[in-house]
């Protein structure tokens, strides 16, 4: 395998691109090492064929659609290939599960607005929402000290 390392006085963060013509299990380990040995908890995500190392302080949405669990940031939506509950652990407290399908970062919570039948409507600052089920309203506001 191949690896070249550049150093720029331009780069803020460190980052990975793995270029590969498929996916072996050399390639796994090391997408595994990135993320569960790095110095914070990353995860990869997929957009078409590039992978992404993501921080957790990049996402603002955790969402499952259709039995994928999607990675949303500020900008573009990721796919990841573990479960939900398996993000959730590695992103830490500053996300809160607010639906069977969906979780927030609430770093990046913007305002909350009732919707329908104790349903609430969470509008995050990349402009993206997602509701709150009854069931996670309490949490939501012992967070917002309501």
């Amino acid at each position: 395998m191949k690896v070249d390392i550049k150093v720029s006085e331009n780069i803020k963060e460190p980052y990975a691109e793995i270029y590969t013509s498929e996916i072996t299990k050399e390639i796994t380990e090391i997408t595994h090492i990135i993320t569960e040995y790095g110095e914070q908890n990353l995860l990869i995500g997929k957009k078409e064929e590039r992978m992404v190392v993501l921080k957790p302080e990049e996402i603002y949405i955790v969402r499952v659609e259709q039995e994928k669990v999607f990675l949303v940031t500020e900008n573009e939506t990721y796919r990841t290939t573990k479960r939900m509950k398996d993000v959730l652990v590695s992103l830490g407290s500053d996300f809160m599960q607010v639906s069977k399908s969906g979780a927030i970062n609430l770093k990046y919570l913007e305002s909350v607005e009732p919707y329908f039948n104790g349903v609430m409507k969470l509008n995050m600052k990349n402009g993206d929402s997602e509701y709150i089920s009854r069931k996670y309203v309490p949490e939501l506001k012992k967070y917002l000290g309501l």
